[in-house]
């Protein structure tokens, strides 16, 4: 009985293992968390999970936020999309980001003063034509990323203070530093370790 349950909890933790992997993959926009009303810089990060590359990639802004600058990319050409003055969308393309790649776009503009959780609605079109719409709710398989706005900006923003638009361009603490590979690596070797410790246990027991 002490068998099954221990093979059912190793069954659990490659599931586990296999769910996380998908959610890392989705197109996210990071930090996932930043200060209201202050000048920030958001990542866009794009990854192919296809064995085609991916072509395109299309963000929608949330209302409150304000995009100002976009930092160019080589290869690639973006364009704004506006609504009442303001950027509303921006579309990526004309490079392309390989099987076993990701991408990153950088933003800088000013976060929201109301607190709050932000969705980033973002298209992503492949070489073959397929198109994947990062627009469902938390949990969803194809969900969108979201950035909570949290009290902590300064006001000011920036109203001549070119000190601190320049500022923005500094990491956020918030982001924690992680990157893809860093998370995979994280995961995997817990998991693989997890995985040592029952197997190491199965066979003390048969023995």
């Amino acid at each position: 009985m002490k068998t099954r349950y221990l093979w059912a909890l190793l069954l659990a933790v490659c599931l586990l293992l296999g769910t996380a992997s998908v959610a890392w993959a989705h197109v996210r926009v990071l930090p996932e968390e930043v200060p209201a009303d202050s000048f920030e810089v958001l990542t866009v990060r794009v990854p192919t999970e296809k064995e085609v590359p991916t072509t395109e990639v299309r963000v929608e802004v949330p209302e409150g936020f304000t995009v100002s600058r976009v930092e160019p990319v080589s290869d690639w050409d973006y364009e704004f999309e506006e609504e009442a003055g303001a950027v509303s969308a921006i579309t990526w393309s004309g490079g392309e980001i390989g099987e076993t790649e990701f991408r990153q776009f950088d933003i800088q503009g000013r976060t929201p003063a109301e607190p709050g959780e932000y969705a980033w609605n973002a298209i992503q079109t492949y070489a073959d034509g397929e198109v994947v719409e990062w627009t469902g709710p938390a949990g969803s398989e194809e969900e969108a990323s979201v950035v909570t706005v949290v009290e902590g900006g300064s006001g000011e923003g920036g109203h001549g203070a070119a000190g601190q638009e320049e500022s923005a361009f500094q990491p956020s603490a918030t982001t924690g530093g992680i990157t893809p590979v860093a998370a995979y690596g994280g995961l995997g070797l817990g998991a693989l370790a997890l995985v040592v410790a029952l197997l190491a246990l199965l066979r003390g027991r048969k023995a």
